[in-house]
């Protein structure tokens, strides 16, 4: 299946080889905030969370975008208040932004949706693109700043080495890291064994596709882990209204892990933000009222959450507690 939606540009692919680098950035503890989609309720938790850390005594954490923080803000003002806020923080280029950068390439919203997802969500998706590519015209210099942003990032947490990336290592809207291709829990594809080894990192931390898993692998006798964050601008389980973000630290998160491991010395864990209250919902609704194409696809999630449940997204192997520790 092709067209606007499914096709996956040749400028979009990435070299897993290109991250075998040093750190861009090193960090205590590093938040990995995957799949905003332009919620700025989402974004106001993720600041608090940040600030509490803080006001604990802790080190402040490094703020990574990695890609689509731009969905939903399709109406001029909180367009420009995403991007000011999210342009202060280290950022990463989703598909979203790069179709606000470079629209009109025919590759509608950039998704490059795989042939599960049906064509009146891809027709949508694009319909999405659309309108906000439309609001982007009157924000030149942000969208300018979109288009300089990088595809990848790497990271280092007390010498754990981890790839920022948006899609998987080979496509910035690549899906082979999405919760629907991963192998059973104790399987190690050659796939994903070649891209460890290409890559040198140990932790892969990722968004794009929206399900939330982290998924511990073994490559040359030694545990790597990919840990896909989902959205944190919408709800990731079913009954449970929460946008989820990748914290990963030298020490454990204070409150609101879901499940974590440890990789090296460095905690990885699934953290839980508000993300849907009530006055934000209501935002929601005069942006994108009934009938149109956002309230269409995510307006159920957004009030009930995916058909998703949190046991599909530890792949952790043996027992272990929300810090990543061994249940005794």
């Amino acid at each position: 299946m092709t067209g606007p939606g499914r096709i996956c540009p040749l400028d979009y692919r990435t070299s897993p080889a290109a991250l075998n680098r040093p750190a861009d950035v090193v960090a205590d503890t590093l938040y990995v905030i995957g799949g905003l989609y332009g919620n700025t309720a989402a974004l106001a938790a993720v600041q608090a969370l940040a600030a509490g850390e803080v006001a604990a005594g802790l080190p402040a954490p490094r703020l990574v975008f990695n890609g689509d923080f731009n969905w939903f803000n399709a109406d001029s003002a909180s367009f420009r208040a995403i991007n000011t806020e999210v342009l202060r923080h280290t950022a990463l280029q989703g598909n979203v932004e790069a179709e606000l950068a470079d629209p009109g390439t025919g590759t509608g919203c950039g998704c490059a949706y795989p042939e599960w997802v049906d064509g009146a969500t891809v027709a949508r998706s694009n319909a999405i693109m659309e309108r906000l590519q439309a609001t982007g015209r009157e924000h030149p210099d942000i969208v300018d700043g979109l288009g300089r942003l990088p595809r990848q990032l790497t990271a280092a947490v007390t010498g754990t080495r981890i790839a920022v990336i948006h899609g998987d290592p080979e496509s910035l809207a690549g899906w082979g890291l999405a919760a629907e291709n991963m192998p059973p829990p104790g399987h190690t594809p050659a796939q994903m064994q070649a891209w460890f080894r290409e890559a040198g990192v140990d932790v892969f931390a990722c968004t794009h596709t929206c399900l939330p898993y982290a998924q511990t692998f073994h490559v040359d006798g030694a545990p790597r882990l990919v840990v896909n964050n989902g959205a944190t601008g919408m709800p990731n389980f079913r009954d449970d209204i929460r946008g989820v973000l990748t914290r990963i630290s030298r020490r454990p998160a204070p409150a609101g892990a879901l499940y974590g491991t440890r990789v090296g010395e460095a905690y990885c864990q699934a953290v839980a933000i508000e993300c849907v209250p009530p006055n934000w919902r209501s935002w929601f609704r005069e942006v994108w009222p009934a009938g149109s194409a956002a309230e269409l696809s995510y307006g159920a999630r957004l009030d009930a959450g995916p058909a998703y449940h949190l046991d599909d997204a530890r792949r952790l192997g043996p027992a272990r507690d929300e810090a990543g520790e061994p249940r005794r």
